[in-house]
């Protein structure tokens, strides 16, 4: 009998052995993991190199994709109720470069599109010109309308009548002769229409000239926003390292309605700052003082207050918005605090979630402190650059680590309970087991993830539709 089970033992073990390689080896992209914790939801997800948006589920598996094949990336995304997708992209049609803003022209921003479940476009709008060129995100409002972050062009002279400090010029702006502030507006999906607009330049301040109009002293107008103030240049203008920005003098990278304050938070990536505006004033209203500033925080050394060291708390953060009604923290500010220009060699991210001193009358206290009510904080977690943020409607929160290419869902308690690295590099799929961002990479990396949210099952767009799963992106 034993002669007769031999060979069927040796052939067991002969499979147990050649398995142990791929059973021990280890898991770099895809879904690393997924606990009972992780919200139930389909993640949506464009990629900033590829014409492929995908949903999927917590699995890994893949619900749906849209292609979009008149584009170098798709930046930004937002999955509407009907099932109809709002997308950043780059222009349908190939631009002439010298038509331009010089160093603003990135392959997957400047376009605004609608396309449906099956790919079909039904809008568009596109701002790509010499004067103003839209970039990075949108935001959709509760009619339908979408808020937008456009570059503005102004010549050194503009900025120079305005009160630019000449000292400033040679330093900062001498690979850019212009500056180029961030105007929101407002459009109409029915029309095309700006149907409201804000502008920063109708907001300066300045302490160099006397005989301008916007002259004041800096630390007594915290409401307005300082025409001379750069990182990294000191409170006399004289540079305390190398510059950054250039022309691109604000980089708003997010931009985030809320429908019961009416009000905006823009996170002003230049500046180390959000900023709140009023959005219940009109457009001719916000060219006066109803635009200023409600508020602002994470930098007092943009406004010549506080200790630049000690008080600094932001450091060229990512996706400021107000966590939604009916979740956890309603309310509340949260945002991706990247901290890559901290000036030390412990880098390090960080999520904050910051309670404000909102008044019952939509006005803010500046008297009072904000206070960070919860953080998070862990080893390895960095990306020097993009990154976004969502608060779920279970108490996590997911977060896209872009340079890593990385979505993150964490606990209350800082756990993890889902974790998904991208596949797709800009060479091509990554082979499970491969480092997914190997040395030389550099600080975008291989396989970035911009922004990414995640959807409930139940959501409404998902009514109807084939929600089966499909393959993996990589097993």
């Amino acid at each position: 009998m034993l002669i007769k089970i031999l060979p069927r033992i040796f052939l067991i073990l002969l499979v147990l052995l050649l398995a142990v390689p791929a059973l021990a080896q280890e898991r770099t992209v895809g879904v690393l993991v997924h606990t009972e914790a992780a919200y139930d939801g389909y993640a949506l997800f464009p990629i900033p190199f590829d014409k492929n948006m995908y949903l999927m589920d917590n699995d890994g598996r893949i619900i749906h994709t849209w292609t979009i094949e008149e584009t170098a990336g798709v930046l930004d995304v937002h999955l509407l109720e009907n099932g109809n997708v709002i997308v950043i992209a780059g222009p349908r049609d190939e631009i002439d470069a010298s038509l331009m803003l010089a160093s603003t022209g990135s392959p997957n921003t400047g376009g605004i599109r609608e396309y449906t479940w099956d790919n079909e476009l039904v809008w568009e709008v596109q701002f790509i010109g010499a004067k103003t060129h839209q970039h990075h995100v949108i935001d959709i409002m509760p009619n339908g309308n979408v808020l937008a972050i456009v570059w503005d062009y102004h010549s050194l002279d503009d900025a120079l009548a305005m009160g630019l400090d000449p000292a400033l010029v040679d330093i900062e702006f001498k690979d850019h002769p212009y500056l180029i502030p961030d105007i929101i507006i407002e459009i109409d999906r029915s029309t095309g229409d700006w149907v409201w607009q804000w502008d920063p330049w109708d907001h300066l301040v300045q302490d160099r000239y006397p005989d301008l109009p916007n002259y004041g002293a800096v630390a007594e107008h915290p409401r307005r926003i300082d025409i001379n103030y750069h990182y990294w240049f000191s409170r006399d203008g004289i540079p305390l390292a190398s510059a950054k920005g250039g022309g691109d003098w604000m980089h708003t990278n997010s931009v985030h309605y809320h429908p019961v304050l009416d009000q905006v938070v823009l996170s002003v990536r230049q500046f180390d700052e959000f900023w709140i505006i009023d959005h219940s004033a009109s457009t001719e209203e916000t060219a006066g003082p109803a635009g200023d500033l409600l508020y602002r925080w994470g930098n007092p050394l943009a406004y010549q207050q506080g200790d630049p060291t000690a008080d600094r708390q932001l450091f060229n953060q990512h996706d400021a918005q107000w966590i939604e009604a009916g979740l956890p923290g309603e309310g509340n500010i949260l945002l991706f605090n990247n901290r890559h220009n901290q000036g030390t060699d412990d880098e390090y991210s960080s999520i904050i979630e910051l309670k404000l001193p909102l008044r019952s009358d939509g006005s803010y206290d500046w008297e009072r402190e904000a206070e960070i009510v919860w953080s998070y904080i862990a080893d390895g977690f960095y990306s020097r650059w993009g990154s976004g943020v969502q608060r779920l409607p279970n108490g996590n929160t997911l977060i896209t680590e872009t340079a890593a290419g990385r979505l993150l869902e964490v606990t209350p308690d800082g756990e993890t309970a889902w974790e998904f690295v991208n596949p797709i590099s800009r060479d091509g799929l990554i082979r499970q087991g491969d480092p997914p961002n190997p040395e030389g990479a550099g600080f975008a990396g291989q396989n970035p993830l911009f922004r990414v949210r995640k959807y409930p099952v139940d959501y409404p767009a998902f009514a109807g539709r084939d929600m089966r799963p499909g393959d993996r992106l990589v097993d």
